[in-house]
């Protein structure tokens, strides 16, 4: 595990990673931190400053001092640029600046522990350099110096982060495992989901509410957190970040279920750490999409390593609801923050987004071939980002081209249409015209009401008649059907498949002639389904969870997310 830990502190960076990890690391020893990194503000050399015990002499409480440097500590970044960015002028300012004129007055008199903390090696080229700067500067009793390189954090770590209680032997093995298949795409990272497991619900933490619980519940989350930021590191060495957005997508959902049993949601500090799990589900994400930017702005870029005309469709809808995932978590982030810059890189980022939904579209026929009920999931998803973004047209010109092909397939083809069991081996059957009669295979279909509602949308009068015209002609036997969520659906939202779970389903569903008429009856499905405050995610903000919660165990989209024409009510019930 040391080995895994030191493996995983070399890839961090100085700003926003190593320095995150840093305090928490200093609690869990019982180091309480004073200060935390701060970027633009100027800090005269101390990165984090924090009192307590020092582990290396006697417990003797001591004022620490850190500098933060990402990589090694060579001669390269030792003085070589007569910078602050180098650990030599860093160190002399703490000395000349920092202790004298903005020490608190209560850590006056405390001794003083200056350290260096690096995620790389101490180069033989510089030993003799740092022995020598820490012998002249250092005082007795008063002032010292140490390092805490990438060696001395893993065991730090495995030591204070990894415990017995949080985190057993058992879950050590699941996460050793998980990095072992991080190449391997054929199953699920099973053993990452029962670390989940392991980690939150079966320790049963303690639910009554004083400062040594939350701490328990804060390390918990942390700890998921460091496993979660290994695994992704890990999947990006092997260049396979599947395993790691699997990974990252049930973390976010389990510990949002976790918090919501154990009544933690106005829990302010561990409220912080899920948010700062929530910023690492982006980073996996947003890790994702960037590596798959490149294959959908050319021609049939979503067929290759070893997919077949089988796997072909199959494989570019999952990445449509991949893409649609991550534009509405831009969206709703968008949507929320107050910091106007940021929430313009969100805006950005939904654009850019939406962009490559268009141009997968575009560049790869099977988008417009869905070969399972199912995936009415990933269409909803993809439809959300492209509305939200503003690209109505672009959805409007996909979701004719996919009701068109789906009648299509089914009239004249008599294959290749999407079948309501979301069954491997009845495709296969199909390819071979070995498959059930197509009656069989399409006797009901959620893909085709979801369709119809985003007609009216998208105010598709004229387009619409056609559909339902072809509808009526060709699936007159064929029972539509939408799901809705009930009372009890929060309870299996964020841990299995809800529609299997829960809810209700309103089924023979007959398509009006026309679109108001269609508008009018969606307003009164949607006026009778339970309230979406029931929902935990929609009434905390979160309204995003339920759309990962959708792509992840395949629920049914709620309806209400695409029910309504102006997509933002969701976030601001």
């Amino acid at each position: 595990m040391k080995l895994v830990i030191r493996e995983y502190l070399s890839m961090l960076k100085e700003s926003g990673e190593l320095d995150l990890l840093l305090p928490d690391l200093l609690l869990n020893m019982g180091i309480i931190p004073l200060s935390k990194a701060q970027v633009g503000v100027r800090q005269y050399g101390v990165d984090v400053a924090a009192v307590g015990s020092d582990p290396d002499d006697n417990n003797t409480n001591k004022l620490f001092l850190f500098t933060i440097k990402q990589g090694d500590f060579s001669r390269k970044n030792w003085d070589n640029t007569n910078t602050l960015q180098d650990i030599r002028p860093s160190l002399n300012e703490i000395i000349d600046v920092y202790i004298p004129k903005y020490i608190n007055e209560e850590h006056k008199s405390l001794p003083k522990k200056v350290i260096v903390c690096c995620n790389g090696d101490l180069k033989q080229e510089v030993v003799l350099t740092w022995e020598g700067y820490k012998s002249t500067n250092k005082k007795a009793n008063e002032l010292e110096f140490d390092l805490w390189d990438g060696n001395k954090l893993a065991m730090l770590i495995d030591k204070y982060l990894i415990d017995e209680y949080l985190f057993p032997e058992s879950a050590q093995k699941h996460l050793r495992k998980t990095i072992a298949l991080a190449d391997q795409n054929e199953n699920e990272p099973r053993f990452f989901y029962e670390l989940i497991e392991e980690t939150l619900f079966k320790p049963d933490l303690p639910k009554i509410k004083d400062k040594n619980v939350v701490r328990q519940q804060q390390k918990a989350l942390c700890l998921l957190n460091l496993s979660l930021n290994i695994v992704f590191y890990w999947c990006q060495e092997d260049n396979n970040l599947k395993p790691a957005l699997l990974c990252a997508e049930r973390t976010i959902l389990r510990t949002w279920d976790w918090m919501r049993q154990n009544n933690l949601f106005d829990c302010k500090k561990t409220s912080k750490k899920f948010n700062q799990l929530f910023f690492t589900y982006l980073k996996v994400i947003n890790a994702y999409a960037i590596k798959l930017q490149p294959h959908c702005f050319v021609t049939d870029g979503l067929f290759g390593y070893g997919v077949d005309n089988l796997e072909y469709p199959l494989r570019t809808f999952e990445v449509i609801g991949i893409l649609g995932e991550v534009g509405m978590a831009f969206y709703y982030l968008a949507q929320s923050i107050e910091n106007e810059e940021i929430g313009e890189q969100y805006r950005n980022g939904i654009q850019a987004v939406a962009k490559m939904l268009v141009a997968l579209i575009e560049n790869n026929p099977p988008a417009l071939m869905p070969r399972y009920d199912g995936h009415a999931i990933d269409i909803a998803l993809g439809l959300l980002t492209l509305n939200a973004a503003g690209y109505k047209e672009e959805a409007a010109n996909w979701l004719k081209e996919i009701s068109g092909y789906i009648i299509y397939a089914y009239n004249k083809v008599g294959k290749y249409f999407p079948i309501a069991s979301d069954s491997y081996e009845e495709l296969i059957a199909m390819e071979f015209d070995q498959a059930p009669p197509k009656e069989k295979l399409m006797e009901l279909s959620t893909l085709i009401p979801m369709l119809a509602g985003w007609y009216a949308i998208l105010d598709l009068s004229d387009e619409y008649r056609i559909f339902q015209e072809a509808i009526a002609t060709t699936f007159p036997n064929t029972n539509l059907q939408l799901w809705f969520p009930d009372e009890n659906t929060d309870s299996h939202l964020y841990s299995s498949n809800a529609g299997y779970a829960g809810g209700f389903t309103v089924s023979t569903i007959q398509l009006p002639q026309t679109l108001d008429d269609l508008r009018t009856n969606l307003i009164c499905l949607s006026e009778k389904q339970q309230p979406l405050n029931t929902l935990s995610c929609i009434n905390r903000k979160f309204s995003i969870l339920g759309l990962i919660s959708s792509r992840h165990f395949r629920t049914p989209v709620i309806p209400a997310y695409w029910l309504s024409l102006d997509i933002s009510i969701i976030s601001n019930e």
